[in-house]
């Protein structure tokens, strides 16, 4: 993308209050990344997870919207285009150290990862739908997200959907993982079916939990193509269309952020035991 495309596009949409208002919301507490349009010389792009000082190196981190034009700057040489954040919400970022310690884990975000192309869109949401009817039966409805990622698309948990006595007993990581392959262990036939029916070759909805691992960001713009990773609640799936993530008129639901606490404790102890259960 040419630096004009570039201050047209990225910089714009990253200047809107909204975007930046949404993006250090999801951001609070978690560790963030940053992926670049300039590539190194082994033709990657630049993943940006620290920011450098005099005597050491600091987990990426955001705390207000005006951090959001302020890492732009810090970092405009390289481009940054996409922004991530940890699923992990940690409980400090004081050293290096803290950001690679699964103790250090407060909260953690249970995330569908439905990867597929663009074009097959209404296959991804068709796999959406499974896995939100399925978490519904569970129990689990008040806290679930939705969000357009760019090629697909992540069902999320709120990470706040499950009661402090239980996260004291078992670590946020463990019980993340444990839900997402648990759900997807019981759906995969129909991932099968879903892909075959509607030809979908690239349809992908993997156990992604693990201790590093981020998420786009809301309202985020994808790495690659022109569009926005807007939010929606379960009440407007069947509504969803392409021209919601629309760069210029995205349409987005800023009501994520709701959770009820507890609401996600009896399917999390459902999937940990079923874990448990399995052969080694």
């Amino acid at each position: 993308m040419s630096s004009s495309s570039y201050e047209g596009i990225v910089v714009a949409h990253y200047s809107r209050r909204e975007v930046q208002e949404e993006i250090a919301k999801f951001s609070k507490s978690r560790w963030v990344a940053l992926h670049c349009e300039l590539q190194n010389a082994s033709g990657r792009p630049f993943l940006l997870r620290y920011r450098r000082t005099r005597r050491t190196k600091e987990p990426l981190t955001i705390d207000a919207p005006d951090d959001i034009p302020a890492l732009l700057k810090r970092f405009e040489k390289l481009r940054p285009r996409t922004f991530y954040a940890s699923a992990s919400v940690y409980k400090s970022f004081a050293s290096p150290e803290h950001v690679r310690s699964i103790d250090n884990v407060a909260s953690c975000l249970p995330t569908w990862d439905i990867d597929n192309v663009i074009d097959k869109w209404e296959t991804t949401i068709t796999v959406l739908k499974e896995i939100v009817d399925f978490l519904d039966k569970e129990g689990v409805s008040k806290s679930v997200f939705l969000k357009w990622s760019g090629n697909g698309a992540h069902v999320h948990i709120h990470e706040k959907a499950f009661s402090p006595e239980l996260l004291q007993k078992i670590n946020p990581l463990d019980v993340a993982y444990a839900i997402v392959e648990y759900v997807n262990g019981k759906l995969r036939s129909r991932y099968l079916e879903i892909a075959e029916k509607y030809g979908a070759k690239e349809l992908r909805i993997e156990n992604e939990m693990d201790p590093q691992r981020v998420f786009t960001c809301p309202l985020s713009l994808h790495r690659k193509l022109d569009v926005v990773a807007v939010c929606f609640s379960l009440d407007n799936i069947n509504s969803f269309y392409l021209d919601w993530v629309s760069v210029e008129h995205y349409c987005h639901w800023n009501g994520w952020n709701k959770f009820e606490t507890g609401e996600a404790d009896s399917l999390a102890q459902k999937a940990l035991s079923d874990r448990r259960s399995l052969p080694n």
